[in-house]
């Protein structure tokens, strides 16, 4: 009889603790879901960083690949300097507008 009411206080503990245990992981579980939901958004915000990122990447690696061509040298004498080829006519517009 003793035994059967020491078993069965040892099983009520044991279950009182689980469930103590289930509780208290419930209750830190949704305490942490506003970290947690912050960092779903930083995580987003650095993925997209990371996407434009590797596009200016890439725009530098097409540009590096153009620097040494013909075509880029004429674009950046005309569009930095104002150069233009000697068979070319400039009209200017003095009007202002």
């Amino acid at each position: 009889m003793i035994k059967t009411r020491l078993k069965f206080n040892m099983m009520t503990c044991l279950i009182i603790v689980t469930a103590l245990i289930c509780v208290t992981m419930v209750a830190k579980g949704i305490m942490l879901q506003p970290i947690v939901s912050a960092n779903q958004e930083k995580e987003v915000q650095l993925d997209f960083d990371i996407s434009c990122e590797n596009q200016r990447i890439e725009e530098i690696n097409l540009m590096t690949e153009k620097a040494g061509t013909d075509e880029y040298i004429e674009k950046i004498a005309r569009e930095k300097l104002g150069m233009i080829r000697s068979d070319e006519i400039v009209f200017v517009d003095i009007s202002g507008q």
